[in-house]
């Protein structure tokens, strides 16, 4: 069997108790709170925190969709 990989949880439960230390939550940062997983999981999982701040849903078709929705300025 191969090793149980981090969730979204995880990188979340890390960042906060990261935040709470006073240290950035960047991806070694992450990486040495949790004791595992890769640097790409890792940065996957952030970007997909930091799309759900921008724009409150957690997929990339939500903000291509918000994107075409706008109007344009002229």
């Amino acid at each position: 069997m191969g090793r149980r990989g981090i969730s979204l949880v995880d990188v979340i439960r890390a960042t906060v108790a990261l935040k709470r230390q006073g240290r950035v939550a960047g991806p070694f940062n992450l990486r040495l709170e949790l004791g595992r997983g890769s640097y790409r999981t890792i940065g996957r999982h952030l970007r997909r925190l930091a799309l759900v701040r921008t724009t409150g849903r957690g997929d990339a078709r939500a903000r291509e969709s918000r994107e075409v929705a706008r109007p344009t300025e002229r």
